[in-house]
């Protein structure tokens, strides 16, 4: 449908091959770089890696190409194109499912168009499928229709029956019916020599350009947006911080609490216990040791006696009661500073300063975003 010579015109340069539709079997990509370069397969997916999931599809990975260019000419230096297999019915085969293909790269791309070969393919069952699959799947405003090579149709009569042909075979398919456009168009003829007949090739160089320039428009706000999310989201990873060290504090104080209550209660039951065994030699022997060798402990050493004889428990149900009650409180207040007594992670000084780093460094594209939009106007006043 004249997709590759219109490349080729476009770019001022013979690049892609030409002639029938079958010339394009694989998806061929092309873009400006500063060295001419032929990339394959696994190459291409590594240049557009955004598209590297296209290899969900069998047998597409060998039938990727990807042509670089020097070109200056027109705005190629701000485009990239996919020039996608030539599509026609019968027993022409493909090595993967090339209408799914295009189908998949339509979300990745921001205006397609659609050539009408009015040589025998304008009507071709599998072009009208992909461009159904197209308007479904939300991909209507991308697209923009017109007949190729309008100059090989003889007469105007002739035109216009395949214009209207097109016409009422793509209407129940297409979505944006009540703008839809037809233009015809052909390669300017190196001579000058043209037919007099409509042109709108200059048209489709118009709707490329309209494509960048919005594409730009979208890129500086999404940039705008993703700057303000990740700073958003810097400042609340600063907040969330703030909180957890709070909460880390209440549940240090808390667990501190518990953890002097837990010990008295140990206390507690290690004094009753031994309270029970005053008379023991186990005690008294220790503590008759302890006034020998300190005279001037044995007052305290005698209130100590008098404080465990009045504790001591003579009814033994009451005695292990009480031992029990001391022994399932302290595990009890034990379990609980478990649970109290958590930290939740914080930031730690360095990470807190690459946080900063990093609102700094997007701050600074937000300012850079600022100047492009600035450039972008300018350019638009030179340009008017």
């Amino acid at each position: 449908a004249a997709k590759s010579s219109f490349l080729n015109w476009y770019i001022g340069e013979t690049i892609q091959s030409t002639g029938v539709a079958i010339e394009t079997r694989g998806f061929s990509f092309l873009t400006s770089g500063r060295k001419r370069e032929t990339l394959k397969g696994d190459a291409t997916l590594a240049y557009f890696d955004h598209l590297a999931d296209i290899t969900q599809f069998d047998g597409i990975n060998n039938n990727v190409f990807t042509e670089v260019s020097t070109s200056k000419e027109k705005n190629f230096s701000c485009v990239d194109f996919i020039d996608t297999p030539g599509l026609v019915d019968g027993d022409m085969q493909y090595p993967f499912d090339v209408a799914s293909c295009i189908v998949w790269m339509a979300d990745y791309v921001d205006i397609i168009l659609v050539f009408f070969d009015p040589i025998g393919q304008a009507l071709c069952k599998r072009t009208v499928d992909v461009i159904r699959r197209l308007n479904e799947n939300g991909h209507a405003e991308k697209m923009q229709y017109y007949m190729s090579k309008a100059d090989h149709v003889e007469t105007e009569l002739d035109r216009q029956r395949v214009l209207i042909q097109i016409t009422q075979n793509l209407h129940p398919h297409i979505k944006n019916s009540h703008a839809f456009k037809l233009p015809t168009i052909f390669l300017p003829r190196p001579d000058g020599d043209d037919p007099m007949i409509p042109n709108a090739i200059q048209e489709v160089c118009q709707d490329i350009d309209k494509a960048i320039r919005l594409t730009v428009q979208k890129n500086l706000t999404t940039l705008k947006t993703d700057c303000d999310r990740i700073i958003s989201r810097l400042e609340q990873r600063g907040t969330e911080d703030k909180a957890a060290r709070v909460k880390n504090s209440v549940a240090r104080f808390r667990g501190v609490i518990l953890t002097l209550g837990s010990l008295v209660v140990l206390g507690g039951f290690f004094l009753l216990l031994l309270c029970q065994f005053y008379r023991s030699p186990l005690v008294t022997r220790p503590l008759q040791a302890l006034t020998q060798a300190l005279p001037q402990a044995r007052p305290h050493v005698a209130t100590l006696m008098d404080v465990m004889k009045n504790l001591e428990i003579k009814d033994l149900n009451l005695l292990y009661y009480s031992l029990g009650s001391l022994a399932l409180i302290y595990m009890v207040m034990w379990i609980t500073i478990r649970f109290v007594w958590t930290r939740l992670p914080v930031l730690t000084k360095k990470e807190k300063m690459r946080i900063e780093d990093y609102k700094k460094y997007v701050k600074g594209m937000s300012k850079i975003r600022d100047q492009m939009y600035k450039d972008y106007f300018k350019q638009l006043s030179n340009e008017m």
